[in-house]
């Protein structure tokens, strides 16, 4: 009952906002229609096409076939399928790199050149980042005005940066690159930024991937393997977010047709029920029963009310990127798709990729990656 006295306490923020906003009565409309620019139904739609798709029965069996046994709720959440080297010695790795994050700092020029930037770029948005130490998860932070740089947070060992701290930094930096092509590099002022969230998580996930790339242990073949499993674990971890977005979007949806009725006990009898519906329609048939309601039980419900389907977007937007960034030149692509600036997301994916916002990217290239990993 205390989540669901929380959900209230948002609520009663959103409606103080509601009288506010002749437009957009409501944090729904608010969400889409201000922040995302991208209609409900086609977020909605797309949380479908992502969950209903053939293709995550085929995940399915590669999940069962690596856990040797018969799937349950909580695997949901499972996606290291595919082997990793051992956590001393990605941390080694990292090490010979660098050994904190003012090293990581120091070296972020040379990061870029080896990734494809130009000496020129390298330097001008390396040396714009400033990295330190969160306490909690990493985080980036655009340029506030065109006389700062970006900041970057990521976290740590005691003695050494280590494998965590530089793939989170990884995640980070991909952010910053946005923020500071789209703060630098867009034809006018006024178009300084990107849509929306989901547009910068893509290049986070994109940049994030280049990790071992970027610390040398990863050639042509090993990169070609590794876009099949980045793949398969962006379907999975695509899902496994949309399932709780979906579930979130419709429990907003009746708060505001509950009106005044609505309290904390509606509130969670309409989370669980939602919670219960969308597991049966699209979770039942893999992965059994679900005796947790695992799919209300997402912190971002509290914390960041209807931010969830941004990550499903923003992985969505990711792999459109990275499919299309294939055989391409990376760095010249990520500078002219953030130089685009803040126009409307579709406007910002048909210049970017050249087609709209869509699952079926990500959903052909996971039937593919399954092909291929078998």
């Amino acid at each position: 009952l205390f989540r669901s006295e929380h959900w209230m306490d948002n609520v009663t923020v959103a409606r103080a906002f509601d009288e506010h906003h002749r437009d957009h009565p409501t944090a729904i409309a608010r969400k889409f229609g201000l922040e995302r620019e991208i209609p409900e139904e086609e977020v909605e739609r797309l949380l479908v096409d992502l969950l209903s798709a053939p293709v995550r029965g085929d995940l399915a069996s590669l999940l069962e076939s690596r856990l040797e046994r018969p799937l349950e709720a909580h695997d949901i959440y499972f996606d290291d399928l595919f082997e990793t080297r051992d956590a001393d010695e990605m941390n080694a790795e990292v090490l010979r790199l660098c050994r904190d994050e003012a090293e990581m700092q120091a070296k972020l020029p040379e990061i870029l050149r080896g990734l494809g930037w130009s000496d020129e770029d390298a330097d001008f948005l390396g040396t714009r980042v400033r990295v330190e130490i969160a306490r909690g998860s990493g985080h980036a932070m655009r340029p506030q005005l065109a006389e700062y740089g970006a900041w970057l947070r990521t976290n740590r060992l005691k003695d050494q940066l280590g494998w965590d701290g530089f793939d989170t930094a990884m995640h980070e930096l991909g952010h910053n690159l946005e923020q500071l092509c789209s703060t630098y590099f867009v034809p006018r002022p006024a178009l300084r930024g990107v849509p929306n969230t989901a547009c910068t998580e893509a290049f986070a996930f994109l940049y994030q991937s280049l990790a071992k790339r970027v610390l040398g242990i990863e050639d042509e073949s090993a990169a070609e393997r590794a876009f099949h499993e980045e793949t398969v674990a962006s379907m999975l971890m695509t899902c496994q977010i949309a399932g709780p977005s979906l579930v979130e979007l419709r429990t907003w949806r009746e708060i505001y047709e509950l009106g005044d009725a609505c309290d904390a006990e509606a509130v969670r009898a309409s989370l669980l029920r939602n919670a219960e519906e969308v597991w049966a329609e699209f979770f039942q048939d893999q992965f059994g029963d679900d005796p947790y309601h695992i799919l209300g039980a997402y912190q971002h419900m509290l914390g960041h009310p209807l931010y969830l389907a941004d990550y499903a977007i923003g992985r969505t937007i990711s792999h459109q990127i990275r499919s299309h960034m294939r055989g391409r030149d990376l760095a010249a692509e990520t500078r002219r798709i953030c130089s685009i600036g803040s126009v409307t997301p579709d406007a910002w994916m048909r210049e970017a990729v050249g087609g709209p916002l869509s699952a079926t990217p990500l959903l052909e290239d996971t039937a593919a990656a399954l092909a291929a990993i078998r």
